[in-house]
C-alpha cells in the first residue's frame, strides 16, 4: 500500500500563505494526495483554504503535531480578524 505524505514546505508555508501554497503546489502538480472532489477544492481553496489543509492532515497524517499546529493558527488568525473587524465597526 502506498504512503502518502504531506512535504515540510507545504505545511510550513500553508502556515503563512495558505491560498498562495495551494495555488503554487497546484501550477506545479505537487498538490498533496488526497480524498476531497475536485469541486470540494476548488471551492475550499477559494474560501476557506485553512479548513482544507486541515482536512488533508487529517486524512493523511490524522491528530499529529502539524495538524494541531495549523488549527491553533487558525484559530488565533480568525480571532485577531473578528476583534480587527470589532475595532473598525467602533
Amino acid at each position: 500500500m502506498p504512503t502518502h505524505e504531506i512535504g515540510t514546505w507545504f505545511l510550513l508555508l500553508s502556515l503563512i500563505l495558505p491560498r498562495f501554497t495551494l495555488f503554487f503546489w497546484w501550477i506545479f502538480g505537487n498538490l498533496p494526495y488526497n480524498t476531497t472532489p475536485l469541486i470540494g477544492d476548488m471551492v475550499a481553496s477559494v474560501f476557506i483554504p485553512r479548513i482544507l489543509i486541515l482536512v488533508w492532515i487529517y486524512n493523511l497524517q490524522g491528530m499529529s503535531a502539524w495538524f494541531w499546529i495549523h488549527l491553533i493558527v487558525m484559530i488565533v488568525v480568525w480571532g485577531l480578524n473578528i476583534l480587527r473587524a470589532a475595532a473598525k465597526s467602533d
